[in-house]
């Protein structure tokens, strides 16, 4: 019995374990709309940060989420920033803005251009994931953006995990009390 429950707890443990991905870095560049792309698979809610800076809009500079050379920094509503996909980005659409695809809204600016947030795929099943820049002439472009993406685990891996865990403690109060009433 106790071999039993220490092996389904293995395979619980294991399985949660799985679902569990390890952080991906990626570059995007500026040149082109589909500038860099995951090698692993995402599916759900992710969590991203990206930092770096480059010109997609003439001599101005931008980050992720903000054009900042002339006078306060400021989102454009259609192009210039970090955009998104789940399938190959191209020039000049909108509907691929990554902060369409936030968890909670437009991060405040930031100095460092360096953010970090939550990112919607809409992806059910798992997917790779597309990063770039919205722009329709490249050429006049530089600079890429660093990002990393994790996956967020889903509440069931949670629950097996903790189930895992839940199974090794009863486990072990098991074997404590066999040891316990072997030496009384």
């Amino acid at each position: 019995m106790k071999s039993v429950l220490i092996m389904t707890t293995g395979f619980a443990l294991l399985a949660a374990a799985t679902g569990l991905a390890s952080a991906e870095t990626l570059t995007a560049s500026f040149l082109y709309p589909d500038g860099g792309v995951t090698v692993d698979s995402y599916k759900g809610i992710v969590d991203v940060t990206v930092s770096g800076v480059g010109q997609s809009l003439g001599p101005d500079y931008n980050d992720a989420f903000y054009v900042y050379t002339a006078g306060p920094p400021y989102n454009d509503p259609s192009y210039y920033q970090l955009t998104f996909g789940t399938t190959a980005l191209v020039a000049y659409d909108p509907a691929q803005d990554a902060k369409n695809f936030l968890v909670g809204g437009l991060p405040a600016y930031e100095a460092s251009h360096v953010y970090s947030f939550e990112l919607n795929t809409g992806l059910s099943s798992p997917g790779q994931l597309h990063f770039g820049v919205s722009d329709g002439d490249f050429a006049d472009n530089s600079g890429f953006y660093t990002i990393t993406v994790t996956s967020v685990p889903e509440p069931a891996t949670w629950a097996m995990m903790l189930i895992g865990f839940a199974g090794l403690g009863f486990a072990g109060y098991r074997a404590t009390k066999r040891s316990q009433a072997a030496v009384a």
